[in-house]
């Protein structure tokens, strides 16, 4: 929580700071919020809403408008949220639905790493971004590749992606006319405009994402003891079928360092599983 309302806010009681932190929530990273999402995650009455509601605009009253036209409050420009967000946290909200006790700090019931977490996304790119994927809007973003460097873009995002060693997002990209994959934390700025995606530009038409591939995996035939990798993997008949979006297939492969070679190679280079094509 940022100091201007760190006082005002410790004085609310825990079911209070965690009203107002879903509120804060859904208008930072989804773009609107009213008293419906608050009456419908918590079980209120409409009064008791709208005193959350209210309370929020005292504590900062220049972050939120009425938009009349959608029924809902939006953030204005002047928007600062008065929560921390880390990006786990949101990330798994996002992805995996909004738990409980996120306003509060958290203590694991038993110890656990994870020596392979993606980077995590700078909050506000990753705000702004889930904010246009949401409310289905195109965005101008400033990104840097490997191939020209820093460039800008528009582009009309519509899905998050967790590669397992970063997150992008899925958007058609009007430079090229094509739907790609952007790292998050490759983007430097992003600004709203007034353009809404086009039906060629929305999730429906790409291709790739909206197919499924069917993969079947087996153990590589380099391996000495092949039941090994059988049994880890949880293989009938030494075979693993998966399906998976055609659009994240490579990323399933090299994440599991699967040998797509039509033949195998006699040595497996470090490779457990290959892919029976």
């Amino acid at each position: 929580m940022n100091q201007k309302a760190e006082l005002r806010l410790e004085d609310q009681s825990q079911p209070q700071q965690e009203r107002l932190f879903y509120l804060e929530f859904r208008l930072y990273f989804l773009g609107h919020a009213n008293r419906s999402d608050l009456q419908l995650r918590f079980g209120l009455k409409e009064s008791s809403a709208s005193r959350d509601i209210a309370l929020y605009k005292k504590l900062v009253p220049d972050n939120i408008i009425y938009d009349y036209g959608i029924k809902s409050y939006v953030p204005q420009p002047s928007f600062e949220p008065i929560f921390s967000y880390t990006g786990t946290q949101v990330l798994t909200a996002l992805t995996h639905g909004f738990g409980d006790d996120y306003a509060g700090p958290k203590f694991p019931e038993i110890s656990s790493e994870a020596p392979t977490q993606a980077p995590l996304p700078f909050i506000p790119t990753l705000a702004a971004l889930t904010r246009a994927i949401h409310k289905e809007k195109a965005v101008s973003i400033n990104y840097f590749s490997e191939d020209i460097g820093e460039s800008t873009l528009e582009v009309a995002p519509h899905s998050l992606i967790d590669s397992g060693n970063r997150w992008s997002i899925r958007a058609f990209n009007r430079s090229t006319g094509r739907f790609e994959d952007f790292v998050i934390n490759r983007i430097t700025n992003v600004l709203d405009i007034s353009s809404s995606p086009e039906a060629n530009e929305q999730k429906d038409a790409d291709l790739l994402w909206n197919q499924i591939s069917e993969l079947k995996l087996k153990p590589h035939p380099s391996l000495a003891h092949p039941k090994a990798v059988e049994r880890e993997y949880g293989m009938h008949n030494g075979v693993l079928k998966m399906t998976c979006r055609t659009a994240l297939k490579s990323y399933l492969l090299r994440q599991w360092r699967v040998d797509t070679s039509s033949t195998p190679a006699n040595s497996g280079q470090g490779y457990q599983l290959w892919l029976d094509q």
